[in-house]
């Protein structure tokens, strides 16, 4: 699950569960504010967070996710309608990842849907989404209760991110099937998830247990935490989008409209023969042309700041939305926003970097592009 964009007006954040664990392991001391909650952007430093990522496992406080128990006979029905993932195919202990979705396509914010039960599901979102579960449980024989207060949550991340769990008393029996352990007493639910390319799970249990689960990861395992910096960098090279941040999730005039899913780059996410959605409507029949494409470039620079253009053929026809450097690439890399009618005829680019000089770039190859790829060439072969 991917972080909203930070507040950057939150004067006073509130502390997670997890808060007082993961402030007496900060050496840097470096804090945000997500959803009104304090979140580390460092530990130590993010070229040792992002290469134990890659090497070994992390652990990361995601307590300033939006969660929300959905109960009852319609549960799944609810969630079908606010969300694009497929909760009524899912079968108890699977979880899929979808978009929430306006009347007209747009995207409002990401979403991850867990059947825990029958009748049980745990929806996970960036951003709270209060209003859209409000109006989607009219007339239903469900529940809606906001739990984001009530658990913690910590997500086991990386190359060896089973093996950690694994050391811990933790077994995910597969890539889609949660599971549930007691660890030191506390009883703990895990549901497997991937962050941009990286494999892990997450694990949700009562807040007033955070510590000792925090305390229990951190002695059994060679896990090490990791900060939202050192995170931004693993997403920009699975090519994730973050909302808030390389796309709008709230229109700021009138006239203007959030982005559809093939704008951001996750057609996969809104299938339209996926089963009722709201917005489905809109996208079949009545989606506009294609504004701007969401895409992800590698830069021949060191630097690039948020909002440098980006020259298509020569022409500047573009904007960087976020920019980082990736060890992996050994570039800056860099999430841009580019014109749909030249986005599919690009030959040469360019990104204006720090210095104000033009630096060569092209449109890398990501985990998310891919499956977005796969995905638009089986929906051309089914209407072949």
């Amino acid at each position: 699950m991917i972080f909203p964009v930070d507040d950057i007006v939150a004067e006073r954040p509130a502390p997670t569960p997890l808060y007082a664990a993961a402030a007496s392991v900060s050496t840097a001391n470096l804090w945000t504010s997500i959803n009104g909650f304090a979140a580390a952007r460092v530990y130590d430093s993010v070229e040792a967070e992002y290469r134990a990522a890659k090497e070994g496992a992390v652990i990361a406080d995601f307590g300033p996710l939006s969660r929300y128990a959905v109960r009852g006979e319609s549960a799944a029905v609810l969630l079908s309608r606010v969300a694009t993932a497929p909760a009524l195919s899912l079968s108890p202990g699977e979880s899929a990842r979808g978009l929430i979705l306006d009347d007209e396509g747009g995207v409002i914010d990401l979403a991850e849907v867990s059947r825990l039960a029958d009748e049980l599901f745990l929806l996970t979102t960036p951003s709270p989404q209060p209003r859209a579960l409000q109006l989607a449980a009219r007339g239903l024989d469900a529940q809606v209760e906001d739990i984001s207060r009530t658990v913690a949550a910590i997500g086991v991340l990386g190359a060896n991110a089973n093996e950690a769990l694994a050391a811990s008393g933790l077994k995910i029996p597969g890539d889609h099937v949660a599971a549930s352990a007691v660890l030191r007493g506390v009883e703990t639910a895990a549901r497997p998830m991937q962050f941009g390319a990286l494999p892990g799970a997450e694990l949700v249990f009562p807040a007033e247990d955070a510590l000792t689960i925090w305390e229990r990861l951190m002695r059994r395992s060679s896990v090490k935490p990791i900060g939202l910096d050192a995170m931004e960098v693993l997403r920009i090279e699975s090519g994730a989008p973050r909302p808030g941040a390389d796309f709008i999730t709230r229109v700021p005039r009138r006239g203007a409209r959030r982005p559809l899913p093939s704008e951001i780059g996750l057609p996969h996410l809104a299938p339209l023969d996926g089963g009722w959605f709201n917005g489905r409507r809109s996208l079949r029949f009545a989606a506009p042309a294609p504004d701007h494409y969401l895409v992800t470039l590698a830069i021949d620079a060191d630097h690039v700041l948020p909002g440098a253009p980006v020259a298509l053929g020569g022409k500047a026809d573009g904007r960087v939305t976020l920019a980082v450097w990736s060890p992996a690439v050994r570039r800056v890399i860099a999430f841009a926003s580019l014109p749909g009618a030249t986005a599919g005829k690009i030959r040469e680019i360019s990104v204006v970097d720090d210095g104000g000089e033009a630096r060569r770039a092209r449109i890398l190859d990501t985990a998310e592009s891919r499956l977005a790829a796969a995905f638009q060439q089986s929906q051309a072969q089914a209407t072949d």
